[in-house]
């Protein structure tokens, strides 16, 4: 059940305009959905072994990239976490309201920060991410997190996630959390975005960009797992 004081704050307008890193619920929807994901935990706690964490990229898993998806992480035991719009703050508040309390999966995969992109400096963007890394594990502190590059998006955003990258690679140590750089299986030589992975807004991706995702994630997933 939602609390008083989080629907009294929706009631009253409280937006999700402070810092990335200050936890933020969104609307009455979102709420659901968080719920659900709380409730996918309780379910599930002892059989999750992969988990994906982020926004409608991640959650896209369960649309164009569904057939990937049952072939390769449906039998590792993997969840998706993923909600569509959520920027930083937001995964913050899911991860301190009980979405992965009590989870101990081997490996996490987050991929989170390119709808701050409109909103936040890269600096602010890249701190928002650093705290979702550490609150997670907090919650999970014996998973081995697999931190995503940004995805190449379209201009003018597509310049600003890409200095983001550039700093949140710092937060590697090769101990329990492994930064894994995707740009450059989105970008061709040239420098440009293969569009032929994306769906029209350039942002998302089809089947084939999910099957990309597959492909460059699958030796480091694998080592993790081993």
């Amino acid at each position: 059940m939602l609390s008083l004081i989080v629907v009294t704050a929706l009631i009253l307008g409280v937006s999700a305009q402070n810092h990335p890193w200050d936890p933020q619920p969104r609307d009455a929807g979102w709420l659901q959905h968080h719920e659900r994901f709380v409730n996918q935990t309780l379910a599930h706690m002892k059989e999750e072994q992969i988990v994906f964490v982020g926004d409608s990229i991640t959650e896209g898993w369960g649309g164009n990239g569904k057939a990937v998806w049952a072939k390769y992480y449906t039998p590792r035991h993997t969840f998706n976490y993923g909600i569509g719009g959520d920027r930083t703050e937001h995964v913050i508040y899911r991860i301190q309201h009980k979405e992965f309390d009590g989870l101990k999966p081997k490996v996490t995969i987050l991929m989170i920060g390119t709808n701050n992109a409109a909103s936040n400096t890269v600096e602010d963007i890249a701190h928002g991410v650093e705290e979702t890394v550490k609150e997670l594990l907090v919650k999970m502190p014996e998973t081995k997190l697999i931190l995503l590059g940004v995805f190449p998006r379209a201009e003018p955003l597509g310049a600003k996630v890409k200095q983001v990258n550039t700093i949140i690679k710092k937060l590697n140590n090769d101990k329990n959390v492994f930064w894994l750089d995707m740009w450059s299986a989105y970008e061709s030589a040239d420098g440009h975005q293969k569009t032929e992975l994306y769906v029209s807004d350039k942002l998302h991706l089809n089947e084939k960009g999910y099957e990309v995702w597959q492909q460059t994630m699958e030796p480091l997933l694998k080592k993790l797992l081993n």
